[in-house]
């Protein structure tokens, strides 16, 4: 007498890899957290609350260029990738000359009005570097994107939770003996350029150089033209979360937005 085979009731290889890239996401949402400590300690004590509110308030404003740089390719790149004939090689190296172009305008605006990063503040020092940051952030994003796509959640995880903040904390206090001035922003500009380096390797290794690549203007353009809602809808969405600074920021002394700034980093601390 046959008996049936028993049915297989494991999750499908996609869902253990979205249940997995899930669970290493929420790791790394709560190390960036913790990491970020020590940076929150040397830029307050150190540096003190108004430098650290001007700084709060600038990559407020750099990060939010950035994020309409991408022109929506952080979310809408894994939509491009499914539905293309092309190589994928080709079009994520699409997606970062999408980027590169969005970067340059958001750079050439800000470093013509650096007054919109510092409302209630003098330009001093190094200020005019942070725009430079756009591209690197934008880069990442869209690197990060496309590894995500191949199920590669822990790149962004080293990227982000772990050379990010331990970068930007190690040169911040470095920094802290050369310049009081421009530490808090030498700081983050090379925190930006690790966390690109630390794209930029796993992309390589995974995606590769494009070879016999050719943008084609029109494509770029239809590419850019289709990720326009999702681009407005991520810029929503992203400065829905950050209003309160950039309240703070345009109607109180820089002060203000740093105490504020240290206390909402803290209050988002997960529990232990």
């Amino acid at each position: 007498m046959s008996t049936a085979a028993p049915a297989d009731t494991s999750p499908p290889a996609d869902l253990a890899a979205l249940a997995r890239g899930g669970r290493i996401n929420f790791l790394g949402f709560c190390v960036r957290l913790a990491a970020r400590l020590p940076f929150l300690f040397i830029a307050g004590r150190i540096y003190g609350a108004e430098a650290l509110g001007r700084f709060a308030y600038a990559i407020l404003i750099v990060e939010f260029a950035a994020q309409l740089a991408t022109l929506g390719l952080k979310r809408g790149l894994a939509q491009q990738l499914a539905n293309t004939e092309k190589e994928h090689v080709c079009v994520a190296w699409d997606g970062l000359l999408v980027a590169a172009i969005g970067s340059a305008i958001a750079m050439g605006i800000l470093m013509v009005f650096p007054q919109a990063m510092f409302p209630n503040s003098e330009l001093t020092g190094l200020e005019w570097l942070l725009p430079i940051t756009i591209i690197a952030l934008a880069w990442s994003d869209i690197m990060l994107a496309a590894l995500a796509y191949r199920h590669d959640v822990t790149s962004t995880v080293r990227a982000r939770a772990i050379v990010e903040p331990i970068t930007i904390s190690a040169a911040a206090f470095a920094w802290s003996y050369i310049s009081l001035r421009d530490g808090l922003i030498i700081s983050y500009v090379l925190s930006m350029v690790a966390a690109l380096i630390a794209s930029v390797v796993p992309f390589m290794r995974s995606y590769g150089v494009a070879r016999g690549w050719r943008p084609y203007p029109r494509t770029l353009w239809k590419m850019a033209r289709r990720n326009v809602p999702v681009a407005a809808a991520d810029a929503v969405e992203w400065g829905s979360r950050r209003i309160d600074i950039a309240v703070l920021g345009l109607f109180f002394a820089p002060k203000v937005v740093g105490i504020y700034y240290v206390a909402q980093n803290v209050a988002s601390l997960p529990p232990s």
